[in-house]
């Protein structure tokens, strides 16, 4: 079997006396894509908050290959390889799309953000960035400011920006959300493709079930911030437990 990329370790944050994410430990590996489900307030954003490092664990572990990031910041987690999609969304609202992204593609090339340089001497990054462009099927609107495309395709962006970091984990919180259903299956589609990178992992938070069903390769259900199920999605799916507890809902703000 593949060795984990990712490892949560009994992951656990306490706000005053309530528990919120009650000691959870998962492994998720490359090639696979993983749903993590649950009803109101089960606990899913907070635990994605605690693997990117925007919340501090009360206890526990987050492991990536092996290297105990816990204590670490969003951006050394970045470093090693943890990317989440709205941590690079409308970075610069003003600049173009390929603006935006080419300035992603010089920050995983170590050179930081630096806007204010001439694009003569960034040609080897510009081709790279109109490579995401393309992947994401963003030509078209490539000269335009990233605060002035409709909603889906700032969430194409938010996927291209992510892709130009090159992490080995990614993850996505709810990415149709707010989306129209023409607009929702070309974020799905370019979810998809990343999943087919058998390097790479993929962590999504996700309530719409149609969604759940036609990407998770796993689906992990989170219920008042503790591990309910773990497993294949038909297994999943079929439980009662899970049933009762979550398909039943029709919302999920967590």
């Amino acid at each position: 079997m593949i060795p984990p990329s990712l490892v949560t370790e009994d992951l656990t944050i306490r706000f005053g006396g309530h528990v919120a994410v009650d000691a959870v430990s998962c492994a998720f590996r490359p090639g696979e894509l993983t749903v993590i489900v649950g009803p109101n307030g089960a606990g899913k954003t907070t635990y994605f908050n605690l693997i990117s490092g925007q919340l501090a664990a009360s206890s526990g572990r987050v492991l990536k290959d092996g290297v105990d990031l816990t204590r670490l910041s969003p951006s050394a987690r970045a470093h090693h390889g943890i990317g989440r999609a709205f941590q690079l969304t409308n970075l610069f609202p003003q600049l173009s799309v390929l603006e935006n992204i080419r300035l992603a593609v010089q920050a995983r090339a170590g050179l930081g953000w630096r806007v204010f340089r001439p694009v003569a001497r960034f040609t080897e990054l510009t081709a790279r960035a109109e490579r995401y462009l393309e992947a994401t099927r963003l030509t078209a609107v490539a000269h335009q400011p990233a605060a002035a495309l409709p909603h889906g395709d700032q969430r194409k962006l938010e996927v291209a920006l992510l892709m130009a970091m090159e992490p080995d984990i990614y993850m996505f919180d709810e990415p149709t959300a707010g989306m129209s259903i023409d607009h929702a299956p070309d974020v799905l589609d370019l979810i998809a493709e990343i999943k087919h990178d058998q390097s790479k992992t993929v962590l999504l938070v996700e309530h719409k079930m149609d969604v759940v069903r036609a990407l998770a390769d796993r689906i992990i259900v989170l219920h008042n911030g503790a591990l309910l199920a773990d497993g294949a999605p038909d297994e999943v799916m079929a439980s009662r437990i899970v049933r009762d507890v979550y398909l039943g809902t029709s919302e999920d703000a967590a």
